[in-house]
């Protein structure tokens, strides 16, 4: 089973799926590539491959990555061989909400589930302003997230409200989407 999560800027999706790695100790973690700067606590390799933007454009250009985004001014993707290597495991793969939307496009005969993971805009407009970014920069975030979702939103197999002080209940719900899967 290939589980995407997905889902609006800071709507909780990296707490969900360390989660539901917990949980589901036999799933492995697609680990993606970014060219922003680590969080503190973030760790490569764990979190994310770290790249430059030199670098990580050098790797669009001779076709490393089976998916790539920009978004909020950093680029964003997944190594063919992150995900080749892996597929014969259960895997969680976390990916931009565009990318999610064209999953079924770019891998075909495979078994996958697309969970989008939504929270109230406010809750999202203060934990964009708790990490530092600029009113400004907030903003087209927030508006890039709503043009995905009227793009894509068909495009999702399941939507999860992650209301803030109900994380239990949010994992209860995805766990028994995995288990009505398997």
């Amino acid at each position: 089973m290939l589980l995407v999560i997905t889902g609006k800027t800071a709507s909780g999706k990296d707490t969900i799926l360390d989660k539901l790695l917990l949980k589901y100790p036999n799933f492995k973690k697609v680990i993606t590539s970014t060219s922003r700067a680590a969080r503190d606590g973030e760790i490569e390799g764990k979190d994310y491959y770290f790249l430059t933007r030199d670098e990580f454009e050098q790797k669009i250009k001779i076709n490393e990555f089976i998916e790539h985004v920009e978004y909020g001014g950093n680029l964003y993707g997944t190594f063919k061989t992150e995900l080749e290597n892996s597929l014969n495991s259960d895997l969680i793969w976390k990916i931009d909400p565009s990318r999610a939307g064209q999953i079924r496009q770019l891998l075909v005969d495979i078994k996958l589930i697309v969970i989008y993971i939504n929270t109230d805009d406010q809750i999202i407009l203060k934990r964009l302003h708790d990490r530092g970014l600029k009113t400004n920069e907030i903003e087209k975030r927030m508006q890039d997230d709503k043009n995905i979702w009227l793009q894509y939103k068909d495009k999702y197999d399941f939507v999860i409200d992650n209301v803030p002080g109900q994380l239990d209940k949010t994992i209860d719900k995805i766990c028994k989407i995995i288990e009505d899967k398997t």
